[in-house]
């Protein structure tokens, strides 16, 4: 099993117990949502996912691409403008009807009811760490998309290096509920969630092994002392 450099962390990666808290949480910030994220990504938010929008349509040559944790679809958008035919899925009804324009699928990464090779790629924007368990989730991706198809997503990073990690792991501690709190008043505050996630996520030398045990070419690039990420996956 591929581990986190997190001292103790033995555990397959996934919120597990977490998870009904995190979604809970989520759905309590959809109004406020996209404003919130960007202002806590420091508006970096958009670029990655122009950068994932833009390697998957390449490789799924325009086709189908599956948005996995979709939420109100702000990734969907980006692949539809960059050609791509996005489909929708989350665990959230509440989530995906902010985005009625497109096809939507009620489901969780760990069961997606779709039959092998559906597409020519999939994507997730600032989502997959939020897998009840990876690698179940994982392995229900990479079914899904084609043999030579693409799976590309931006996410928080956990730096390898304990320094960076730790300030990293502060600034997620204090910013996302202060911003969303002067975003969006109370409700806002469970940004905060954020740091529940963190705590549990793999270091994103041990999460590109990990990814490697499934997909054939995998490239992670850093930004924010590796406190974001931008990954890139050929099955």
């Amino acid at each position: 099993m591929t581990g986190s450099s997190d001292a103790g962390q033995s555990r397959r990666p996934g919120l597990h117990a977490k998870w009904k808290g995190v979604v809970d949480s989520l759905e309590a910030i959809i109004p406020i949502y996209e404003k919130g994220s960007s202002r806590i990504s420091l508006f970096s938010d958009r670029e990655m996912r122009d950068e994932v929008a833009s390697f998957a349509v390449e490789g799924g040559e325009g086709g189908l691409v599956l948005d996995l944790g979709a939420g109100p679809g702000t990734l969907s958008r980006v692949v539809s403008r960059a050609g791509g035919v996005p489909v929708l899925a989350d665990a959230s009804r509440k989530m995906l009807a902010r985005a009625p324009e497109f096809e939507r699928v009620q489901c969780v990464f760990e069961r997606l009811p779709f039959r092998p090779g559906t597409f020519g790629a999939a994507v997730a924007g600032f989502s997959l760490r939020d897998a009840n368990d990876l690698e179940a989730a994982l392995t229900e991706i990479r079914q899904a998309i084609r043999a030579g198809g693409r799976f590309a997503f931006c996410d928080l990073g956990k730096p390898v290096s304990r320094v960076r990690a730790a300030l990293v792991g502060g600034y997620i501690l204090v910013a996302p509920p202060l911003i969303g709190f002067l975003t969006g008043g109370r409700p806002g505050l469970r940004f905060g969630s954020l740091h529940e996630t963190y705590k549990l996520v793999l270091d994103n030398a041990s999460l590109k092994r990990l990814l490697s045990a499934y997909f054939g070419v995998v490239a992670v690039t850093e930004r924010q002392m590796g406190g974001s990420i931008v990954v890139r996956c050929t099955a």
